[in-house]
């Protein structure tokens, strides 16, 4: 018998009875950074050099032929652009260091797809959204989005090319080392075995790619600018071979191990921070309308209205830094209570608070601005509210804002 409902469900999932993806995670804690990454995760690593790192992410680290989970603290001044760029990540409890971009591997996120039967040709063959082969088995390999919404990946041999020859274009103007790197990302992103979901497309990119690989190092290239350099990667692909393969091990294994449906390490830990810039811009750009809509109340008569879309202005505000934080809706409605937590995240928050607390000695509310039983009898919002507030109100929400602004870009 079991005596509770973490038991009964660890139970059904022992017996392979699952009731929903949601559930499938049994809500484990967030791995520890500096830990070594299983092997069953490194599939869901993501190869792509052109991905972006934010601040609070939870990533890999590639060490020593290890992958270990960190936390992205911050990108370093000085060295821009997504090839050379530089961060601070958090490895332990309180160690930081700096790494290169080129260290750092996001986990992929699932995209949900349609499944159509028809078979590709290497000449349209398309990727990354496209239908399983034949043959095979679609939950041992899934298809992923990247996690940097303005980014869409190739979808056919020819864009796939064009990708490629971008890629080496910019990392063949990287040191060795760093060009070592980069190269192997490339090799392991274009890899029939890690790419089961689209294996004619994978298959001859991977061929075009070793052919310009090859082509640049023996300064075949008609492109003149390009300098062969001293590395000979071909010493190194039967290493990449077998990390590739290994990663394909890994997730297979996962799939023996485990009574899943859903290859997707966002799905088993779910209360990991997962920072949504783009998210966050949307709603500082609401908030900024809300503000500029309270500013054309000012001296109408109607203070209420104004003070009211301070609010809306200053909540949008503060649920941006949240979403800019942790990916995610605060549970709380009070801006108090939002402010409070907001002002943890950064130095240049830490004054929302303060500002939110005189807000409020402005009346600045949420119910008191729209409804009459938050007032007495027979008074109604209208008429309630002083207008040299207004200006006031407006203001110190403007400092909010832009301090948040300021935090999410």
């Amino acid at each position: 018998m079991c005596d509770s409902l973490e038991e009964v469900q660890k139970t059904l999932v022992k017996n392979g009875v699952r009731d929903s993806v949601e559930t499938e995670s049994l809500r484990l804690n967030p791995p520890v950074p500096g830990t070594v990454i299983p092997e069953e995760w490194h599939d869901s690593l993501d190869m792509n050099v052109f991905n972006n790192f934010e601040e609070g992410e939870y990533v890999g680290y590639s060490f020593n032929d290890e992958y270990i989970y960190a936390v992205v603290v911050e990108q370093l001044p000085g060295a821009p652009g997504q090839y050379t760029g530089r961060y601070k990540i958090q490895i332990g409890k309180d160690e930081l260091i700096d790494v290169s971009s080129l260290d750092l591997f996001q986990f992929k996120r699932e995209k949900k797809q349609k499944h159509e039967s028809r078979t590709y040709t290497p000449a349209d063959a398309t990727c990354m959204r496209l239908q399983p082969r034949v043959g095979a088995v679609p939950r041992s390999s899934p298809t992923f989005s990247p996690s940097s919404s303005t980014r869409s990946s190739p979808t056919s041999l020819e864009e796939a090319k064009i990708e490629i020859d971008k890629c080496l274009a910019k990392i063949w103007t990287l040191s060795e080392e760093e060009r070592n790197k980069a190269i192997k990302r490339l090799y392991l992103r274009w890899h029939p075995d890690k790419n089961p979901d689209c294996l004619l497309l994978a298959t001859e990119a991977f061929k075009y790619l070793l052919k310009r690989i090859d082509d640049l190092t023996t300064g075949k290239t008609a492109k003149s600018s390009f300098s062969s350099g001293n590395s000979n990667f071909r010493n190194f692909y039967d290493q990449w071979n077998q990390e590739a393969r290994r990663h394909r091990s890994g997730r297979e294994r996962f799939f023996s191990g485990h009574h899943y449906s859903s290859y997707n390490f966002w799905t088993h830990y779910e209360d990991i921070p997962k920072p949504n810039r783009e998210e966050a811009r949307r709603w500082c750009r609401q908030a900024r309308c809300d503000l500029d809509a309270a500013s054309k109340d000012t001296g109408g008569g109607s203070t209420e209205w104004c003070l009211f879309k301070v609010h809306q202005a200053v909540e949008k505000s503060l649920i941006a830094a949240e979403y800019k934080n942790n990916g995610k809706h605060p549970n709380s409605s009070s801006i108090s209570v939002i402010a409070a937590q907001v002002s943890l995240y950064s130095p240049q928050l830490s004054v929302l608070p303060e500002i939110v607390e005189h807000l409020q000695l402005l009346r600045v509310d949420a119910k008191k601005t729209q409804y009459p039983n938050c007032h007495k009898f027979p008074h109604i919002p209208n008429g309630q509210f002083k207008s040299e507030n207004e200006m006031k109100a407006i203001d110190k929400a403007s400092e909010l804002l832009r301090r948040v602004e300021a935090y999410v870009n």
